[in-house]
C-alpha cells in the first residue's frame, strides 16, 4: 500500500511566482501573461486563469499553464 504523504501548504503569491517564471524559462513568448490563482476550483484545491494574455499566443500559454499547474497540484495546496 502506497503512504500518501500531505502536501505542502504555499500561498497564492509562491504559486503564482513559480508559475509564472517556469512559464516565462520555457515559453519567453508568454512574458505578458499573468496568472491569477483561483482557490477551489471544481475538485481541485486550487486553479489558474491567465490574463493579458494576446491572442496570438493564448492557445499555447494556456496550454504550457495546465501543464505546469497539475505538475504542481500534485505537490502543493493551497496555504
Amino acid at each position: 500500500m502506497k503512504l500518501m504523504l500531505p502536501k505542502r501548504k504555499k500561498t497564492a503569491a509562491d504559486l503564482k511566482l513559480a508559475i509564472e517564471a517556469r512559464l516565462r524559462i520555457s515559453h519567453p513568448e508568454c512574458e505578458r501573461a499573468e496568472v491569477i490563482i483561483n482557490p477551489l476550483v471544481q475538485d481541485l484545491p486550487w486553479g489558474v486563469s491567465l490574463l493579458g494574455v494576446n491572442p496570438m499566443i493564448d492557445h499555447e500559454c494556456g496550454r504550457q499553464v495546465e501543464a505546469i499547474v497539475a505538475e504542481l497540484q500534485k505537490e502543493f495546496d493551497l496555504a
